[in-house]
């Protein structure tokens, strides 16, 4: 059996334009990665978004569960999902890798990435099967993202950022078709409610045992489903969204750190700067001069 703790973690494919990259946005021919990167043909995580658009026969690992596909296949990573995809010698398709604050750009909690439900579940499909004649003009749409990656021209961030939102909704409207609504298991639904409770309330709730408090269960019966379902405890699901939200402030606003903290709900702002540092490597006010520094 394979521990999670085993298995290694990568980042974006170094492919491509890097400010793109840095910003948060690979797109890449499948076998191009692999070719790149052959390691990724073992199993990994990323701490990213990720979404293969394949085009042929594969088999495909997603948190330890098997699939064989064949034809159009999307296959859905949200960030910490465990995967690999052993490729047939003729598949083709493209790796399109996006983080959270690229997606978010502008946008207000919560994000829109948590109403799909192919992304953050434990219990729905994660793999969606496109069928012939694509009448929802899924397809069309991953050569434009290409392209505006491989062409890096002025505004491309923000046009790749339409592309995809429009990809999404088009890709929820088959997912929606193809696969009703059911009721989770009871497992399933707490995690669920719970990566949303984090999502909306992450600045005013930063405790385990306040988000048991609103789902109705023991702080200890929480962290140890959050833990079964998804391999990280909930303690940590809730440092890193709100670790997310700090960085997102670092580069994009002119507010001071004590205010980021205040922001965030730390009261004491020399506690705010020991969290960062010891969560992201790194103190609030180098992190936004490196991070600015590649942004602007």
């Amino acid at each position: 059996m394979i521990r999670r703790e085993s298995i290694p973690h990568y980042g974006m494919t170094a492919t491509g334009q890097a400010e793109l990259r840095q910003q948060g946005v690979v797109v890449v021919p499948f076998m191009d990665s692999v070719r790149m990167d052959p390691e990724r043909l073992q199993p990994h995580y990323h701490e990213f978004f990720q979404i293969f658009i394949l085009q042929g026969q594969a088999q495909v690992m997603h948190d330890f569960q098997e699939y064989r596909v064949s034809g159009n296949t999307l296959v859905f990573l949200s960030p910490g999902q465990v995967h690999t995809v052993r490729p047939s010698d003729n598949l083709g398709g493209t790796t399109l890798s996006f983080s959270q604050e690229f997606f978010d750009l502008r946008s207000t909690p919560p994000s829109v990435l948590y109403d799909y439900p192919f992304f953050f579940s434990v219990d729905v499909a994660a793999l969606l099967q496109i069928p012939d004649g694509d009448s929802d003009g899924i397809l069309p749409l991953v050569p434009l993202l290409q392209s505006e990656f491989d062409a890096a021209l002025p505004d491309a961030a923000d046009a790749m950022r339409s592309i995809l939102r429009l990809f999404l909704v088009r890709v929820n409207r088959l997912y929606a078709r193809l696969h009703p609504h059911k009721e989770a298991s009871r497992a399933g639904q707490l995690v669920r409610h719970f990566l949303l409770s984090v999502e909306q309330r992450f600045k005013e709730i930063t405790t385990v045992g306040g988000y048991a408090e609103i789902l109705g269960v023991s702080a200890n019966h929480l962290n140890d489903i959050v833990h079964e379902q998804t391999g990280r405890s909930a303690g940590d699901i809730i440092r890193q969204r709100r670790l997310l939200d700090a960085k997102r402030l670092l580069l994009h606003s002119d507010l001071s750190v004590s205010e980021i903290g205040y922001d965030l709900g730390f009261h004491d702002p020399s506690y705010f700067s020991r969290f960062f540092r010891r969560y992201a490597g790194s103190a609030p006010e180098s992190f936004r001069d490196q991070i600015r520094e590649k942004y602007h």
